[in-house]
C-alpha cells in the first residue's frame, strides 16, 4: 500500500503543478496522513490537500481515497456531497456509508472535501467576506479539477456520484463533457437557475433560528452519547426524539420527514446524527446562484426521496431522463426523506445496491 500511496501522491504533485492555468508549486499538493486502516486490514483511506486558485487560507479542496489496501482494481467513483457536507467518513459502518459500501465490494471510491472544509467554525464574521466569490461554476471548476486528479490516480471507468447539491455539481460535469462512464444521482437535480437566499452576508450557518449552532452541537453530541438521555432542547422526552422531530417537520424540507423520516423508524437516529455532527458550519451564498446547464447523452442512475413531495420526485426523475435519455434508471424511494438516502436503515438494499451494480455492470457504460 506504501508504494501505491507514493506513486498516487506523486502523480498528485504533478496535477498540482498547473491549477487553472495558475502556475503553483509541487508542495502545494500534499499528503496529509498515512494510510488508516478501517474495518479491520481490508480498507485504506488517503488524504490529500491541494491549494486551489488564487491561494490563502481558505482557498483548497481534499480528496479522499477508500479502496482496499492491496490490489483494489474495480471501477473508480468520485464522491460529491451535498450542501455544508464533505467527504470525511462520519461512520464507517457499511450499511450506512454509499462509499464504504462500495469500497468493500472492490471499487475505488473517492471523496472532495469542497473549499468550505477549510473554513473553521469559529472563523472571524470578517474573514467570511473571502466566500463572496465562491460561486457554483467555482465549486464546479474544483470538481472538474478533481476528476482530473483521481483519473491520473486511478485509471479505469470513472462514475461521478453526487448528493443533493453534489448531484447538481456532477450534471454540471457532465455538461462540460469531463470524461466519465456515468452518474450515480443521490436525490438531486440539475442545475436549474439560482436563487437568492434571504439575508445578508457572505455566508450561510448551518446553524438557524430554530436550532443556533451551540444548541445544534449540544444536541448532536447528547444523542451521539446516548439517544435516551434528557434533551438540551426543553419540550422533548429525550435528546433522540427532539432530533427525530427537528428532522421531521423541517420547514425547508416541506415537513412531513422531508430531511428525513427517523420518526417514523426509516432511519436509526444515531448515524442520522453521526452525519449531522460532520457537517461544515459555513456555506457560501454565491454558490447557490449560477445559471442552468445543457443536458448531455450519458448513462444515469438516480434516487428519488418519496417524502421531498410528488413535484420533487419528477424533478429528479426529469433530470436523469434529460441526460440518460429513456435508459435512465429512477427509483422512488418510498417512506424516506433527504438524508435518509444516505443513512436509512434500507439505504444499503436500495441505494447502494443498485449504485454498485450500476458502476460495476458492463452495460452502465455508452
Amino acid at each position: 500500500m506504501r508504494r501505491v500511496a507514493a506513486a498516487i501522491l506523486a502523480l498528485g504533485l504533478a496535477a498540482c503543478g498547473l491549477v487553472g492555468g495558475v502556475k503553483e508549486k509541487p508542495e502545494k499538493c500534499a499528503r496529509l496522513r498515512s494510510e488508516r486502516q478501517l474495518r479491520g486490514d481490508h480498507l485504506c483511506e488517503d488524504v490529500f490537500m491541494c491549494m486551489r486558485p488564487p491561494g490563502g487560507r481558505f482557498n483548497r479542496i481534499g480528496l479522499r481515497r477508500l479502496a482496499f489496501c492491496e490490489g483494489a482494481t474495480g471501477p473508480v467513483v468520485l464522491y460529491l456531497p451535498g450542501m455544508h457536507q464533505n467527504a470525511e467518513l462520519p461512520q464507517t459502518d457499511a450499511r450506512y456509508d454509499i462509499r464504504m459500501h462500495l469500497a468493500l465490494a472492490g471499487v475505488r471510491a473517492w471523496g472532495l472535501d469542497y473549499r468550505t472544509h477549510a473554513v473553521p467554525a469559529d472563523v472571524k464574521p470578517e474573514e467570511l467576506s473571502e466566500l463572496a466569490g465562491w460561486t457554483a461554476d467555482v465549486f464546479a471548476s474544483d470538481a472538474e479539477w478533481a476528476v482530473g486528479f483521481v483519473r491520473t490516480a486511478d485509471p479505469g471507468p470513472l462514475y461521478v456520484a453526487g448528493f443533493s447539491y453534489g448531484a447538481g455539481v456532477a450534471y454540471r460535469l457532465a455538461s462540460r463533457r469531463v470524461p466519465m462512464q456515468g452518474l450515480v444521482i443521490l436525490d438531486g437535480t440539475p442545475p436549474a437557475g439560482g436563487y437568492a437566499p434571504e439575508g445578508s452576508g457572505a455566508a450561510l450557518d448551518v446553524g438557524s433560528s430554530r436550532l443556533p449552532w451551540p444548541e445544534r452541537e449540544r444536541l448532536l453530541s447528547a444523542v451521539l452519547k446516548n439517544p435516551r438521555s434528557a434533551s438540551p432542547v426543553p419540550g422533548f422526552a429525550s435528546a433522540g426524539a427532539t432530533l427525530e422531530d427537528i428532522v421531521y417537520t423541517s420547514s425547508s424540507f416541506g415537513g412531513n420527514g422531508g430531511l428525513s423520516a427517523a420518526r417514523d423508524g426509516v432511519t436509526d437516529v444515531v448515524p442520522l446524527a453521526r452525519l449531522l455532527a460532520s457537517y461544515d458550519r459555513w456555506w457560501p451564498r454565491a454558490a447557490l446562484g449560477g445559471g442552468t446547464v445543457s443536458p448531455r447523452a450519458i448513462p444515469v442512475i438516480a434516487f428519488a426521496s418519496q417524502n421531498m413531495g410528488p413535484e420533487w420526485a419528477q424533478q429528479v426523475r426529469a433530470g436523469a431522463k434529460a441526460f440518460g435519455g429513456e435508459k435512465a434508471v429512477v427509483r422512488l424511494l418510498p417512506r424516506f426523506g433527504h438524508l435518509d438516502v444516505l443513512v436509512g436503515n434500507n439505504a444499503a438494499r436500495m441505494v447502494f445496491e443498485p449504485a454498485l451494480d450500476f458502476v460495476t455492470s458492463p452495460g452502465g457504460a455508452r
